[in-house]
């Protein structure tokens, strides 16, 4: 696995084999939620990627399945070894940064497993990452759709969550608004951690003007004027002072608010305060 084994193998003793696939999970599993894995795994996924509730709802997981769809890709995972850029194949980063912000105690669904399944020939084909359900939730974009009248609402949430990952050193490059989880009562959590960070930054300022424009280039634009959104960013960032440099945040923020900034790019944004583009 990536990085020290025994650090996996110490957390996740537990092993479901069945079939072709092996599963590795925190705590024993009961006799209910294997079936249900068992039933998961015999099934061939109906696309590249597969997020679903497990169907059984006792055990209040939640199942990524992911096809590998190349043998460079198959072979990095199963050894464990990043791409030559450094960065681990989005499936590993995932796993990493997600048991990482959990072990933080950040506000992301707790990771209870993970798992591959392999070929004839012995490669990976399919990769598993299983979390915590977050039962009496529901996606802060599914919410505003259903009611604009709440972006304000999901806003505010957001905003706090984001300052509370801050908080922990978790540093999340793919928060809009779908990636934010929403109880009934009590305080958002996130999802999605693939690309982010739980590193520092020397550049806070402008990964801050990244992150507040993508959550309104990324469909909230449509529920609230521009100057609206400015004026509760502002409110927002005075949880940051001293520390945002505002004209290094305001380059990026104008930025990414209205232009689409891939993923890799997000990446660089953290590391070197912009894209190579756009310099």
């Amino acid at each position: 696995m990536v990085g020290d084994s025994q650090i996996w193998k110490d957390e996740y003793p537990h092993t479901l084999r069945y079939r072709d696939t092996t599963l590795h999970f925190q705590s024993p599993i009961p006799d209910h939620t294997r079936q249900a894995l068992e039933q998961l795994i015999e099934r061939s996924p109906s696309a590249k990627r597969v997020s679903a509730p497990l169907d059984c709802t006792a055990s209040k997981l939640f199942t990524k399945r992911e096809k590998l769809d190349s043998l460079k890709k198959k072979w990095r995972i199963q050894r464990g070894t990043p791409k030559r850029n450094g960065m681990y194949d989005w499936s590993l980063e995932e796993l990493i940064n997600t048991r990482e912000a959990a072990r933080r105690g950040a506000r992301v669904p707790e990771l209870k497993g993970f798992g591959y399944s392999r070929s004839k020939l012995g490669l990976m084909q399919d990769f598993f990452l299983i979390t915590e359900l977050l039962t009496g939730h529901v996606d802060g974009m599914t919410k505003v759709r259903e009611a604009p009248e709440t972006v304000h609402q999901v806003m505010q949430a957001t905003f706090e969550l984001l300052h509370a990952l801050h908080a922990q050193g978790i540093t999340h490059m793919d928060l809009w608004a779908a990636n934010v989880m929403l109880p009934e009562q009590g305080e958002a959590q996130a999802i999605d951690l693939e690309n982010s960070f739980s590193g520092p930054t020397d550049y806070l300022s402008e990964t801050l003007g990244f992150q507040f424009g993508f959550f309104y280039y990324r469909e909230i634009y449509r529920y609230i004027t521009e100057a609206d959104y400015d004026a509760a960013v502002e409110c927002a960032l005075a949880k940051y002072f001293p520390q945002v440099q505002r004209a290094a945040f305001n380059r990026v923020y104008a930025l990414a608010k209205h232009e689409d900034i891939g993923r890799l790019e997000r990446r660089d944004i953290f590391t070197s305060g912009l894209p190579d583009s756009r310099r």
